[in-house]
């Protein structure tokens, strides 16, 4: 162990103490270590007992001089209890509702039951399974609300109870001691009253354990629904290949009577009425939600067509947001759709119908202008094909009338998608592509359709009208979603380009210099969510969510166990996705900063780098937490290997940890900053980077360096730019013996002054140096703030300083030496130095 005794002179004998007296130095440390945490815990260990003791037993007599101050907490509990047994809004809303609940869900099992019997098709599982989920869910909701109340109406009634057995106590002991008349008076007060209190809540919590014990047999009545429902669409998909009803050219089929389409028809349009009336009751706050911002972007958008120099914007590759602005009713109404089905994904068989036909006519006409002139009305014939099939569904509870019509739609609609595909086909082959540059992707989509409606057809046909309807469900399904989708892209995304040239958005940085960026970036987010979208609505209507989401999360759980150590795809893709995110948030933030916030705020030189580094280190560093909780690692287990890491850090890594450390110090203090001239030793030039481990310098000569940040913080470091890039130079001169040292100054005065980068503050220093051997010594001290081109500055100042001193007729001296020879008296010439 080395010793620095430079600043203290004993430090020697430190060095050269023997071990023993090491051993008792340190044993009497710890032995004042060890006294100090004993009067610390006996200290606190009493304040910490008296902080975790019970507040005192309820139940004790209490003492005299207390019993009034106790009496006035006392009537304070009663007039609480008082307040919490005034009727409760919720608990009295669910007991008036529990009859009319009981009887929709008497009612709802029973269509629930004649449905499954029936083999209904997908949207009808769909929308039974939605208002079971949502009936639970309510009942779910009060279960709660009724189990809350009845625990602290419990709690209440236990801790009266004890106040009531200490007042008891109390006046026996206030009689034993003769207290006053007065005393023993409140003290009896108090006792008969609080047994009325008592009695109040014994019955509040009896009437709401009942209440709650018949919404709990309601909840269950709603999960066995629920279970029904689901088992039967867990089914659903693995019957989809067999036979469950008659041929159409079957005898049974052309004999079936219809004596019971007008009953069944009645019971179609009081369930639809039923179910109308209760989300329009149950969601009227939320709809109203949902019709303000409608409302207020109609209002906007009427008022921004007026304005021409909005409607002729367009973004960085040509797109025009004209599209908004032409039909501004249809497009709200997109937007509000779309948000409708994002909040309600699963609402009634009559709502879905509603606004699935509102929302039809808006997408339609805002699609439109995305097609030529000649396939709009294919888009009507899609519409109305598409709105007939959501009235079909409407006469679902007539399976016989319901399969008619599902055939005939099938077949009308194979039909027209036929003729449309062949007809583009022939279009593409007589080479009318560029004509129609949507064609060939329309007839990608109108061939899908072709073969969705064919299976569907000839399956339900055949009698195979489980796999008919799901196939021409989702197909016609898929198809609107993806058409909706592509309306609600484009819509919206005009809506951000014309966002991005209004106020406020356009008064930043951030968005003026790379709006181009921002409108590719925000177009692939909007095009990948749109697919997302579509794909889940299509695994959705296929009835392949469940099986796929079960087949991916079972890929994404299966574990490769090592002792008691377990891995799985979905903790690495968390991993890798948490460390993504947390590089996406850090480049955003310090986007952000650089463009808008450090150019705006006056900082320091070289702080609004530091601070963006070190928050970029902070962010990646949470985010490497989180990834690591992500993947399924003990914390507390990490924290062992981190240290046992970090001893093998202090032995094979410190040279690393070192420069680490040393970049944290150049980044907090700022010593050195990002742009400034050093010089390390024989490196010469200027700063570009400050990293984790190393510095960038780039050289005077175009080479770029790489620093130690620990040799910056140790070694000698010149900085030319600490707080300004001001350089001085030196300029020395030399003129002959015989010239005027004024005329001298005066010019080298002037020669200062006339370059115009040469800083007038501080002032050009010309000066007389001294007397040299065969000149008068001069030196012109100038500064300038040119530091990347001083050496440029100093020979520009040296090519005018020598015309301006041949003008003058001044001379610039060079080193002169006399010879002198002299005879020696032997007869040779011996040379004689005799100075200049």
């Amino acid at each position: 162990m080395a010793c620095d005794t430079a600043d203290e002179p004993s430090g020697d004998a430190v060095c050269r103490r023997p071990v023993s007296g090491v051993i008792k130095t340190m044993r009497r440390s710890l032995s004042g270590i060890f006294a100090l945490c004993a009067l610390v815990i006996l200290a606190v260990g009493p304040a910490m007992a008296q902080d975790k003791a019970p507040a005192g037993d309820l139940s004790v007599s209490i003492p005299i001089p207390e019993i009034a101050t106790r009496a006035e907490e006392t009537g304070a509990l009663l007039r609480n209890i008082d307040a919490l047994l005034a009727p409760d809004p919720d608990v009295e809303t669910i007991r008036q509702r529990l009859p009319e609940l009981s009887v929709q869900i008497d009612s709802r099992l029973d269509e629930t039951a004649q449905k499954l019997e029936g083999r209904p098709s997908i949207e009808s599982l769909e929308e039974l399974f939605t208002s079971w989920q949502k009936m639970r869910g309510g009942l779910a909701g009060g279960l709660e609300k009724l189990t809350l109340r009845a625990t602290r109406l419990e709690e209440e009634l236990d801790r009266l109870s004890r106040i009531l057995e200490s007042w008891k106590r109390t006046r026996t002991d206030a009689r034993a001691s003769k207290a006053p008349a007065a005393v023993l008076e409140r003290v009896d007060g108090l006792l008969s009253g609080i047994p009325g209190f008592e009695k109040r809540l014994r019955e509040e919590r009896s009437a709401v354990l009942v209440l709650q014990d018949q919404v709990a047999r309601q909840l269950a009545r709603c999960e066995d629904g629920l279970d029904r429902v689901a088992s039967f669409r867990q089914s659903y998909v693995g019957q989809i290949f067999s036979r469950d009803a008659k041929p159409i050219w079957s005898k049974e089929m052309q004999e079936q009577a219809l004596t019971d389409i007008a009953a069944n028809a009645r019971e179609s349009y009081r369930a639809s009425v039923i179910h109308l009336r209760e989300f329009v009751r149950e969601e009227l706050g939320r709809l109203l939600l949902l019709l303000v911002p409608f409302i207020g972007l109609i209002v906007l958008l009427r008022r921004a067509r007026r304005r021409s120099h909005l409607r002729h914007l367009a973004d960085e590759r040509g797109f025009s947001v004209d599209l908004v602005f032409a039909r501004p009713v249809a497009t709200a109404l997109v937007i509000a759709l779309l948000s409708f089905f994002l909040v309600y994904p699963h609402p009634p068989r009559a709502v879905s119908v509603f606004v699935s036909t509102v929302a039809l006519a808006a997408v339609i006409r805002s699609a439109m202008p995305l097609f030529e002139p000649a396939q709009v009305r294919w888009l009507y014939a899609l519409g109305a094909f598409f709105l007939a099939d959501q009235f079909r569904g409407l006469f679902a509870v007539m399976p016989w009338l319901e399969r008619q019509l599902f055939l005939l739609e099938m077949l009308v609609g194979a039909c027209a998608a036929g003729r449309v595909f062949f007809r583009n086909r022939a279009a593409l082959r007589r080479g009318e592509q560029g004509k129609t540059g949507t064609l060939n992707g329309l007839t990608v989509a109108i061939g899908l359709l072709l073969v969705g409606f064919t299976i569907a057809f000839l399956a339900g046909a055949a009698g195979y009208m489980s796999l008919g309807r799901q196939t021409g469900y989702g197909t016609l399904n898929s198809a609107y979603v993806a058409l909706a989708l592509s309306a609600g892209k484009r819509v919206t995304y005009a809506l951000v380009v014309l966002l991005l040239r209004v106020r406020p958005l356009n008064r930043l940085q951030s968005i003026n210099r790379h709006r181009a960026l921002v409108e590719q970036r925000t177009s692939g987010l909007f095009h990948w969510l749109a697919v997302a979208l579509w794909a889940r609505a299509t695994l959705i209507v296929f009835s392949l969510s469940t099986p796929v989401l079960a087949a991916v999360r079972s890929a994404l759980t299966s574990e490769f166990g090592w002792g008691s150590f377990g891995l799985s795809l979905g903790h690495v893709l968390a991993f890798a996705v948490t460390v993504w995110a947390a590089f996406l948030v850090s480049r955003f933030i310090r986007f952000l900063l650089e463009e808008d916030i450090y150019p705006r705020v006056r900082m320091a030189s070289g702080l609004p780098y530091a601070i963006s580094h070190l928050l970029h280190y902070v962010i990646l560093f949470l985010g490497f937490l989180l990834a690591v909780s992500a993947l399924g690692m003990d914390l507390t287990k990490f924290t062992i290997i981190g240290g046992a890491f970090g001893v093998g850090i202090g032995f094979g890594l410190q040279n690393v940890v070192n420069n680490f450390v040393s970049g944290l110090i150049l980044l907090f203090e700022r010593p050195i900053r990002v742009g400034d001239a050093l010089q390390i030793g024989d490196v010469s030039g200027q700063v570009r980077r400050i990293g984790i481990r190393s510095t960038s310098v780039r050289t005077w000569e175009g080479a770029e360096v790489i620093v130690p940040n620990a040799t910056l913080v140790a070694d000698r470091v010149t900085n030319w730019t600490p707080t300004d890039r001001w350089r001085r130079i030196s300029l020395p001169v030399g003129v002959t013996y015989g010239s005027d040292p004024e005329s001298v100054l005066e010019v080298l005065r002037a020669v200062a002054r006339g370059h115009a980068q040469v800083l007038a503050e501080p002032a050009p220093q010309p000066l007389f140096i001294g007397f040299g051997e065969s000149a008068l010594l001069f030196e012109l001290r100038v500064w300038t703030d040119g530091l990347l081109d001083w050496q440029q500055v100093r020979s520009e100042l040296a090519v005018a300083l020598n015309a301006a001193l041949k003008a003058a007729g001044i001379v610039i001296a060079s080193p002169v030496r006399h010879v002198l020879l002299r005879q020696e008296s032997g007869g040779t010439a011996a040379p004689e130095r005799t100075g200049p």
